[in-house]
């Protein structure tokens, strides 16, 4: 793409997290609701429907089977969703960085040995069993990726979306903390079952989420995170060509998604839980992504670092 066409991609990135802020302030149980009913299945869908036709970011074809199937086998296992998230984050490593699949396998069970110990604190057990999937997956990832783009592109429009970006969290954490308007009543029926994600960050399981201060600011910094989780991937459509499939493949993924919608909207218990199985799998499918774009930091900075010191 051409810099006039990537700084216009990056304008209205400020300009939707900038919108996404506004909202946040106003009504942020309610836009975290409407966002991960609405704009989340549509992300997850082409998002899932793109990393297959990369090859899901692996080096060898079938490395995405081996992820999908420890996946598979931990959930019929009925094993915690840290260990969920533990064992395909760390074997998404794997197989990018480990060559040969001897070596592959004894790192895996090394990996899985060493969960034994590590899954027993209980920290690392909530960052991995809640905060990897939610938010470190909509926020941190998210700015990695931002960041690998502006090193890339080395264009100054980047950097400052990236600088937005990190801002945002903080204004929701400091501005208008006393204007908190009451959720409505279908919010704080639907909300509960989120409810997890605050009261473990607050350390207060018996707070009242929607009138706790602190509560209220952190699901502000929740819901701008996921609703411009989303709106990002939408506007990089014409820089990753997602949109690119048959037409049948988008009726397809055009029905799933309308049925998604629907189905959270008629039932909310059966529709929460589609869409969080939905959602899990796609956080899985791209760890592999994930990795490649700190890989690619970690080069962006060492190839600098190597340039000023020459």
């Amino acid at each position: 793409m051409t810099t006039s066409q990537l700084n216009r991609i990056n304008y209205f990135n400020v300009l939707a997290m900038l919108l996404a802020l506004c909202l946040a302030f106003i009504v942020p149980f309610e836009l975290f609701l409407l966002s991960y009913a609405i704009l989340g299945p549509a992300h997850y869908l082409t998002e899932i429907s793109w990393l297959k036709g990369k090859q899901f970011f692996t080096l060898k074809r079938y490395d995405s089977l081996l992820i999908a199937a420890v996946f598979v086998i931990a959930l019929f296992l009925k094993l915690p969703y840290a260990n969920i998230i533990y064992y395909t984050f760390g074997l998404s490593f794997i197989l990018l960085v480990v060559k040969g699949r001897i070596n592959c396998l004894l790192a895996f069970i090394i990996l899985v040995a060493a969960g034994y110990f590590l899954l027993s604190h209980n920290l690392l057990r909530t960052i991995f069993g809640l905060y990897v999937p939610t938010l470190i997956h909509v926020y941190v990832f998210t700015g990695a990726f931002m960041l690998f783009g502006a090193l890339k592109n080395k264009i100054v429009s980047g950097y400052i979306a990236l600088f937005v970006f990190l801002v945002c969290p903080l204004l929701l954490c400091f501005l208008f903390t006393s204007a908190n308007s009451a959720p409505a009543l279908w919010a704080i029926n639907n909300y509960k079952s989120f409810s997890q994600l605050i009261t473990t960050t607050l350390r207060n399981q018996s707070v009242d989420i929607y009138t706790n201060p602190a509560s209220i600011i952190l699901t502000r910094v929740i819901a701008f995170a996921y609703t411009y989780h989303y709106i990002n991937w939408f506007s990089k459509t014409r820089i990753i060509n997602w949109h690119r499939i048959t037409i049948t493949m988008g009726v397809a993924l055009g029905l799933i998604w309308l049925g998604s919608v629907a189905l959270y909207f008629y039932n909310y218990r059966l529709g929460i839980k589609w869409l969080f199985m939905l959602s899990l799998a796609h956080v899985i499918l791209e760890f592999p992504l994930n990795h490649r774009s700190f890989i690619g930091i970690g080069r962006e900075f060492k190839f600098r670092l190597i340039k000023q010191i020459k």
